[in-house]
């Protein structure tokens, strides 16, 4: 850390609060979002999610008028399960579940909220929240530990451009992500079109399958999970914890008979807890057990495949019954049935969708190397160990 820069603590810096002063009662259908830590989460994921709960607008009124509330460009911070998950209020409007969120507004002449953001997300801020918080199952931040955290600041300017650098790529990252969900649903919206036709009647041509008929299932292999490493050495592994950030975190020295190296274009399925196919983007890495890959037997036919993927795993996701984790299997594969259009339709679907499939995939391996690039220089910029 730079000798130059000055040392402070965080409640010197941020007015943090947890807004416990007031109880909310009652939810409405819509109004002014109510996030709780599970939305922050996935906002900081960069998902575009939509809260659950709200209040009313006549009620938000009325806590304004008596209390603070949080404003544009303050940050919200997970504080119990999950910690210290920042999100800077990009809303007009909003209000939080108490407790399990925590609010920050920074003093704007000493501290930028972007790069406080940002300082989150650095191994600083980390080994201070795995070093003060509290609790020995349900772990939590209080108020109180995150008035003392010890943050190391640069000049505002020099702040600035840190978090400058940092949001230019994380902005480069969410255009990517925006592009691909614009193109999976013109993609949706023509298979809608084409192949929702079969009510009582199929048109010529067209048949019921089964799900061999346009993929084969391959399984990933169980590797010893006791060499399994997070330092990088061997090839990554892919667990099903994995499969949305698609991020490389753990790596194995192990060549299995059985393994399966995952490739950009794979439509991956993880088989417990939540079922839904993803576009691998990434590069080739491990397909650990309790994942497979619906490898697809026509040449162009990805989209068809992955749409035609979706309702049946879904349903099967509604519909079991299980005490803790849900699981999916052959058993279940062997049991879908699908609607085949016939040759021609198939390949026009396909001939419009395979340039919008390749570029999703082009579009995520970017963000991988973007997210790559993002955090190997984010600590050495809070460090100053590489100058702005």
């Amino acid at each position: 850390m730079k000798t130059e820069w000055e040392r402070c603590k965080l409640g010197d810096i941020c007015n943090i609060s947890s807004s416990k002063r007031i109880f909310l009662k009652e939810y409405c259908d819509w109004g002014i979002p109510f996030y709780r830590g599970k939305e922050i989460i996935e906002k900081n994921k960069g998902n575009k999610i939509s809260t659950e709960l709200f209040i009313s607008e006549s009620r938000y009124k009325e806590i304004s008028e008596k209390f603070d509330v949080p404003q544009l460009g303050d940050i919200l911070l997970t504080s119990v399960g999950t910690l210290g998950v920042p999100w800077i209020i990009d809303e007009e409007k909003i209000y939080f579940k108490d407790g399990n969120l925590t609010w920050l507004r920074c003093d704007h002449a000493k501290l930028d909220n972007h790069y406080l953001y940002f300082w989150f997300s650095s191994p600083f801020a980390k080994n201070q929240i795995d070093a003060m918080c509290i609790g020995s199952t349900q772990k939590a931040l209080t108020i109180n530990t995150l008035n003392k955290f010890q943050i190391f600041l640069p000049p505002l300017s020099v702040q600035k451009k840190i978090a400058g650098i940092l949001k230019s790529l994380d902005d480069k990252i969410e255009q990517n992500r925006q592009i691909s969900k614009n193109l999976e649903e013109q993609a949706r919206c023509l298979f809608n079109e084409q192949f929702d036709k079969a009510n009582d009647q199929l048109p010529d041509r067209w048949q019921i399958a089964d799900i061999y008929s346009i993929a084969n299932v391959i399984y990933g292999a169980p590797f010893a999970s006791n060499l399994f490493n997070t330092e990088g050495n061997g090839k990554p592994i892919i667990r099903i914890r994995d499969l949305q950030s698609q991020n490389f975190t753990t790596y194995t020295t192990e060549n299995h008979l059985k393994g399966y190296l995952l490739q950009r274009g794979d439509i991956v399925v993880g088989m417990d807890g939540e079922f839904r196919p993803y576009i691998w983007g990434n590069d080739e890495a491990w397909l650990n057990q309790r994942i497979c890959v619906f490898e697809n037997k026509r040449t162009k036919g990805k989209f068809f495949l992955y749409f035609t993927l979706l309702p049946l795993l879904n349903f099967i996701e509604e519909t079991e019954m299980a005490t803790t984790v849900i699981h999916i299997g052959k058993k279940d594969f062997d049991a879908f049935r699908i609607i085949l259009p016939d040759e021609q339709t198939l390949n026009n679907y396909d001939e419009l969708t395979m340039p919008m499939f390749e570029q999703i995939v082009a579009n995520k391996k970017e963000i991988a190397k973007l997210t790559q690039i993002r955090d190997t220089i984010l600590p050495k910029l809070m460090s100053g160990e590489i100058e702005v």
